[in-house]
């Protein structure tokens, strides 16, 4: 899984920048296609409205293939200017919720892990220069106060994990991936009960669906052998046949 803030500018823990919502809106706003939303963010979002995950994803989200092929979630918007969903009265409904997705949390910020996986960096993705006015803050800071420890250790599975998933997911053939996407989604997203903790959950269904990838890559690894032992197997004719065949192309036609 790559990193998709590395178009942004990185900033030094210790670089300070100004910053005070300015309720412009300009953040929740034109956001199609583009708010992509977490399994944590969902988990937290199912507690905060006290619905299913299912239920939630139905109601807010819907889901999108990245490049790759690995299907993600995304916000919903609502009218002509493609505004987040939950954007009511030029104001954001879930703001002091604690189920403010990860980068509406860290915005104009956001964080991802190095390519070793050691440490979380930091970026600036705003391009709004009117947001940055007001009160100052150190990067390090603003994280610290906007993205958790759960927050840590969620993205450091999820990476982990996609990785190795990615490796999986390469090799499967075309006409199983709709078979790879639902499993993905299932236990990406959903099997999660919202009364348990999310990492233990989430650690769970990462071994599980690693397991049913496996499982459809060994379907495919079967059939491949089955079908090398087939063309081995013809390839076998005695050679009274072989001598007569009229010409090398009739040979070449018998043996496949």
């Amino acid at each position: 899984m790559t990193n998709p803030y590395t178009q942004y500018p990185l900033m030094k823990p210790g670089e300070t920048f100004q910053f005070t919502c300015q309720k412009c809106a300009k953040c929740c706003t034109n956001v199609l296609c583009s708010v992509m939303i977490e399994s944590l963010d969902l988990f937290r979002l199912a507690q905060h409205f006290q619905m299913d995950v299912a239920d939630v994803a139905n109601h807010y989200l819907e889901a999108v293939t990245i490049e790759g092929g690995a299907p993600v979630l995304i916000l919903r918007t609502q009218g002509p200017d493609h505004a987040c969903i939950f954007l009511k009265d030029n104001k954001c409904s879930i703001q002091n919720s604690g189920a403010k997705p990860r980068a509406c949390r860290l915005y104009p910020l956001s964080v991802g892990p190095d390519g070793d996986l050691k440490k979380f960096l930091i970026f600036n993705v705003s391009g709004e220069k009117h947001h940055f006015k007001g009160r100052r803050f150190r990067a390090q800071e603003w994280v610290a106060a906007n993205f958790s420890e759960e927050d840590r250790a969620y993205i450091s599975t999820e990476y982990r994990a996609m990785r190795e998933f990615g490796r999986i997911f390469r090799r499967i053939p075309k006409h199983r991936e709709d078979d790879v996407v639902f499993q993905m989604l299932k236990w990406r997203y959903f099997m999660f009960e919202t009364d348990q903790p999310f990492i233990r959950q989430f650690v769970r269904n990462m071994a599980l669906l690693k397991r049913e990838l496996e499982k459809t890559l060994a379907i495919r690894q079967r059939r491949e052998g089955k079908q090398t032992l087939s063309r081995q197997k013809k390839s076998r004719r005695p050679m009274w046949h072989i001598k007569n065949q009229s010409t090398t192309a009739h040979v070449i036609t018998a043996a496949n």
